[in-house]
């Protein structure tokens, strides 16, 4: 009896294991099926999502590479507006330059145009040669410094004694040489 109660436990056991299994595959057929029938029922509403997903991922993609681009422009900008600056400080060095060339080019050809002749030769020659002016001063006995001037004679040529001046000595009255002589060469111009 006892190996015939051995014989039912191993059948009962092996028969509670089948249908163990039984039932795990049941469920697990009835799981697949609910999750079909959930997907069919939400399919839309995931491949909305799945849309959603894929434009978020494009419109982050789009962001960034919109943000580089905008990076690379201002690099471009700021490198162009750093050539615009070279550029204009060379400019302003040329222009200084070319200032100070044509400064000193007005100068020598000034200087040139009087050596040749221009105006103001034209106009010199036609006056009479001016002697050069008088820089010699005399000191009176007070200490008072008073300045030489040319008398009328003396533009002219030295007088009788080969001195420039009067029989006495002193030089010519001043008023002489108001009217003789134009006011420019009177100022020393």
């Amino acid at each position: 009896m006892a190996s015939a109660k051995r014989d039912i436990r191993s059948i009962i056991d092996s028969f509670s294991d089948d249908l163990i299994l039984i039932a795990q595959e049941i469920a697990r057929e009835q799981v697949e099926r609910a999750v079909a029938e959930w997907q069919a029922k939400n399919e839309k509403v995931l491949a909305k999502q799945a849309r959603q997903d894929e434009k978020t991922q494009r419109l982050e993609e789009k962001a960034r590479r919109n943000q580089l681009a905008l990076e690379r422009i201002e690099r471009v900008a700021e490198k162009r507006r750093a050539r615009e600056e070279q550029k204009a400080a060379e400019r302003a060095l040329r222009l200084e330059q070319r200032l100070i060339s044509d400064a000193e080019k007005a100068e020598k050809k000034s200087t040139r145009g009087r050596k040749r002749g221009g105006l103001l030769d034209e106009a010199a020659a036609k006056k009479e040669p001016s002697p050069p002016p008088l820089f010699v001063h005399k000191r009176r006995r007070d200490g008072e410094i008073e300045q030489l001037k040319r008398g009328e004679d003396e533009s002219a040529g030295t007088s009788a004694n080969g001195s420039g001046a009067n029989v006495n000595g002193a030089a010519a009255p001043a008023t002489a040489v108001a009217h003789a002589v134009p006011e420019q060469l009177r100022l020393g111009l």
